[in-house]
């Protein structure tokens, strides 16, 4: 489909997102698709009519991580880009921003509870020379409690943490450490944590119950050709006071990424929406990344249940249709997202935005739809999932290869939503 004709099919033939009112009427809260972008805006997307309703100012930078309430009344942006120290809500109904709060050094990634009570606010810097996590109230938007983590290797280079999970009772967060190398496990309610060692920075975590945690471990360190990206299984007994590694599950990479220390990087692993399988990707790191492999583990024994060698470039995320029975395998440097059918372990489909690239983030609708952000074409690609065919192209700014999340669900990690959302 030509410009001109997407333009037109997306009803922006006479006006571009960023020349539409800053507040608009739309659908309600569930019939919203939320396109964040990095560059301070959040686009709202009817999914229905596949058009752009509303184009909201957050006032901050780098906010292309996010969380929606239980009740889809509020949206949790954090503003991660350097100089940045604030979290954004916004009402979802109004379209507008309700507050601007002051968290910490360069706020990473927003998670509301399972109860929709407490969003749970890691950050990319440090506070005081610590690693601060803030719990904020839903009810008022306020600080309820701020953890800060001790932190050794103060003069660790990049991001100090990464992504966290809430266990399924709701009431402790698991976030991870990336200078010193550590698992953290914080009680919400009081404060207290416990912690683990890992055998390299931990990307990712997701849990099973409230006692069973995984842990995506980008590489063992230190990192060389035989380093491999693993998912380390912690078992957490609240009552002892205890997290402690029971197994690790190591990932098979394809020949080409096993030449090249640079092609490995464990990126995320979580498990499908009935809990049998540990879906786990090789990112690879750098400005190609490299990686494009995926492992399929029995979640239960940690046997490696399928390797699929994907031929894509930055295999990121597994992003599961909400019956469970697709993954759509996001990345960080193409714009290919293959499709695996889950009851058979298949590769069932390609989709090629054929432009653009970094499809990073992904969104199921009403209407079998799905919903995929081009980072680099500054846009959201509309995907028909009975065909698995792009039905339309939503241009979401002029410039500025920004695009980010794109969500209308609550969530317990990146890629799992619906009533199964938390295990």
């Amino acid at each position: 489909m030509q410009r001109r004709s997407f333009l037109q099919f997306a009803g922006l033939s006479a006006v571009l997102p960023w020349m539409l009112p800053r507040v608009s009427a739309s659908q309600p809260a569930t019939a919203q698709v939320f396109a964040l972008r990095g560059d301070g805006k959040v686009v709202v997307i009817d999914p229905l009519k596949e058009t752009i309703v509303a184009l909201i100012e957050t006032g901050g930078k780098g906010g292309t991580l996010g969380s929606l309430t239980s009740d889809l009344r509020k949206l949790y942006v954090a503003n991660n880009a350097p100089g940045e120290r604030t979290l954004v809500v916004l009402d979802t109904e109004q379209l507008t921003v309700r507050k601007q709060l002051e968290t910490g050094h360069r706020p990473k990634h927003p998670l509301v509870d399972p109860r929709g009570q407490l969003v749970a606010l890691n950050h990319s810097g440090l506070d005081d020379g610590k690693l601060r996590i803030a719990f904020v109230e839903t009810a008022t938007d306020e600080i309820a409690r701020t953890v800060s983590l001790p932190v050794e290797n103060t003069d660790h280079p990049g991001d100090f943490s990464m992504h966290g999970a809430w266990s399924t009772d709701g009431d402790w967060f698991a976030i991870g450490s990336y200078a010193d190398n550590r698992a953290y496990v914080i009680e919400a309610a009081t404060g207290r944590w416990i912690s683990a060692e890992l055998p390299g920075n931990p990307h990712y975590f997701d849990w099973q119950g409230q006692n069973r945690l995984y842990v995506t471990v980008e590489a063992n360190e230190p990192k060389g050709a035989e380093s491999r990206p693993a998912v380390v299984v912690l078992s957490f007994d609240p009552a002892a006071g205890t997290l402690t590694q029971t197994a690790a599950m190591q990932m098979m990479l394809s020949d080409e990424e096993s030449t090249n220390p640079a092609q490995i990087e464990g990126h995320h692993a979580n498990l499908t929406v009935d809990g049998r399988y540990l879906l786990c990707c090789n990112r690879g790191v750098g400005g190609s990344f490299g990686g494009g492999s995926l492992c399929v583990f029995d979640a239960a024994s940690g046997e490696l249940v399928k390797h699929f060698a994907l031929g894509i470039n930055g295999a990121g995320h597994a992003y599961l249709s909400p019956d469970g029975r697709f993954a759509v395998i996001t990345q960080y440097n193409d714009t290919k997202l293959p499709v695996i059918d889950l009851s058979t372990l298949q590769q069932v489909a390609l989709i090629d935005a054929e432009s653009g690239g970094h499809l990073g983030h992904a969104v199921f609708t009403e209407g079998d739809k799905l919903f995929v952000s081009n980072r680099k074409g500054d846009e959201v690609l509309v995907i028909d999932t009975i065909s698995w065919q792009i039905r339309n192209r939503i241009r979401t700014a002029e410039s500025g290869q920004a695009q980010g999340m794109v969500l209308n669900r609550p969530y317990a990690v990146f890629e799992r939503v619906g009533t199964q959302a938390f295990l």
